[in-house]
């Protein structure tokens, strides 16, 4: 780490200004520690350039999350590493602040190691950022990186994939391509560059994009299998809109060089162009693949067949043992999947919706025994109810019914991961406009 680093705490009490300044002061005697209120932090800020931002949030104070909104706005600032600091906050304002970007939370009143901890991370994790940026500011320089998009170009793309896949099979590690591109009812007056800034948004952190031709791209993702592929192709399909989509093609790396491996998922991604939103997974040169083949936005995955040593044999008697404590902790996982995702996605649509619609009643229940959301207007309601579907899976049904009549209803099954804010906010925003057209011409 640097040998002095600036710190800057935000908070409107002076009194925990000085609390927490002082033990920074004593835990960092080497750096500098700075404070100043909510008013004006930004222009604060800009002045001063902190290695680490601290923010002090009281009671869900509205300015925390506006001033953290504001900071990720600023290019100058949009990746200095925050440490929030909860002080009597609701899970919801917790949430909020994790998606506007904060690095970190640390519950207050906190042991002194504890933010020592937290702080020294900050600056470990400003202090990547910097030379991450050197090193791309490097590439760009040379041509390897695009200086706009920050994606590999088309020269250097083979180059870079084939070297990925080199570390990924001789450290043997989890690792997916894919290969996507725009589908057909993408709008022709938009440029590619359209298309890879979505990709861009929608990635995650540690996933790399390269471009193989003007409107194909390859996104490279470390450390996951195919079950975490999905929920990123999703994403990119949820944030081009309704009118369009993407098509990709798949492969989990195993023992595939890319020169082999690309050929596998071009000819998956031709045929992935024959459908919409499609996700299809390539077939392997030295594995087979259960799911090669496989509409993956459509089907689940499937467990390759495995001939059942004796060894593995005697292990069966252990795994059924172990299946009551499974249970207990997909249990305990839905619980929590409860209490941070279904309620404030409820509450929000359920003020959302008693705003747009006169004389509407809305109810919402989040529990692990039952879970959904009701609109009922006069004889016309519409429900959805989400269930446990067996281990690691949830189901979810949504109905419109008008003077005890079914109208149509849906059924969606899916894994427990892939059941997000997003997604379930889509799920129920398709409902609420289904719900609202009825209504107004039935009036």
């Amino acid at each position: 780490m640097g040998f002095t680093n600036t710190i800057t705490l935000i908070s409107n009490s002076e009194e925990q200004i000085e609390q927490i300044t002082s033990k920074l002061v004593l835990l960092r005697d080497l750096d500098k520690i700075t404070n100043c209120s909510f008013d004006g932090a930004v222009d604060f800020l800009k002045n001063t350039l902190p290695n680490v931002i601290i923010i002090h949030c009281a009671n869900d104070n509205p300015d925390a999350l506006k001033l953290i909104k504001e900071i990720r706005q600023e290019n100058i600032l949009s990746e200095a590493p925050i440490l929030f600091i909860d002080d009597n906050c609701s899970r919801e304002t917790i949430i909020d602040a994790f998606d506007l970007g904060i690095n970190d939370i640390l519950k207050y009143p906190a042991q002194d190691y504890e933010l020592l901890i937290r702080t020294i991370w900050c600056i470990q994790k400003n202090e990547i950022n910097i030379n991450r940026h050197s090193q791309i500011e490097f590439m760009k320089l040379l041509g390897v990186i695009q200086a706009d998009t920050g994606v590999y170009t088309q020269k250097y793309c083979e180059e870079f994939l084939k070297s990925r896949f080199e570390q990924a099979i001789s450290h043997k590690e989890n690792a997916c391509i894919i290969l996507i591109a725009p589908d057909s009812k993408y709008p022709g007056y938009k440029n590619p560059k359209e298309f890879l800034e979505v990709i861009n948004k929608s990635i995650r952190l540690n996933d790399t994009v390269a471009i193989k031709d003007i409107d194909e791209f390859y996104i490279f993702l470390p450390k996951t299998k195919l079950n975490g592929v999905y929920p990123v192709f999703e994403r990119i399909n949820n944030n081009l809109g309704v009118d369009c989509g993407a098509n990709a093609s798949v492969l989990e790396i195993k023992d595939e060089k890319f020169e082999i491996a690309k050929n596998y998922l071009q000819e998956a991604l031709n045929k992935a162009k024959e459908e919409t939103n499609a996700l299809i997974v390539a077939s392997s040169a030295y594995s087979k693949d259960p799911n090669a083949g496989k509409n993956l936005a459509k089907q689940p995955l499937s467990e390759p067949d495995k001939k059942i040593n004796p060894q593995q044999l005697a292990q069966k008697t252990d795994i059924a043992l172990n299946d009551e404590k499974k249970s207990k902790l997909y249990r305990q996982a839905y619980r929590q999947k409860c209490k941070i995702v279904f309620e404030p996605v409820f509450e929000k649509y359920q003020n959302y919706i008693n705003a747009k619609i006169k004389n509407v009643k809305t109810k919402y229940e989040a529990t692990v025994e039952k879970s959904g959301f009701v609109m009922l207007k006069d004889n016309t309601r519409a429900t959805l109810s989400i269930a446990y579907a067996g281990e690691y899976k949830v189901r979810i049904d949504t109905s419109l019914v008008s003077f005890d009549i079914v109208k149509s209803s849906n059924t969606t099954v899916l894994d427990f991961v892939q059941l997000s804010f997003q997604k379930l906010s889509q799920i129920l925003d398709e409902l609420y406009v289904e719900f609202k057209n009825y209504v107004k011409n039935s009036d």
